[in-house]
């Protein structure tokens, strides 16, 4: 199963955490491609907007992000549209496949 875990801090996301395996033949699993697709391209928008905003790490189908304190409303913004909307492809992935995806909100 691939867990997605996200950590809010009032009404913000500030963490995401994705593991696991969809379950089907390693290299041929659309549901992990989907979910790496998404969690991905959310990656690369952040750091187009901001490098310095971003912790993250990528290794063995693991990824995690941590988005830093941000001073400039207008990065928290355009920050706030990509993590939101990562989230909402991830829980209509979870939707479909609720034996193969699992998202976990945590606030904080």
């Amino acid at each position: 199963m691939i867990t997605v875990t996200v950590t809010m801090l009032k009404h913000e996301i500030r963490q995401v955490d994705v593991s696991g395996h969809g379950g089907d033949k390693k290299g041929s699993d659309l549901v992990c491609a989907a979910v790496s697709a998404i969690t991905q391209t959310a990656l690369a928008g952040l750091l187009h907007y901001g490098k310095e905003n971003v912790k993250h790490h990528l290794d063995n189908g693991r990824l995690s992000i941590e988005i830093m304190d941000i001073s400039d409303t207008r990065i928290r913004e355009i920050y706030s549209v990509i993590l939101n909307t990562m989230l909402l492809g991830l829980k209509g992935i979870a939707r479909e496949h609720p034996r193969r995806v699992s998202v976990v909100l945590n606030t904080k």
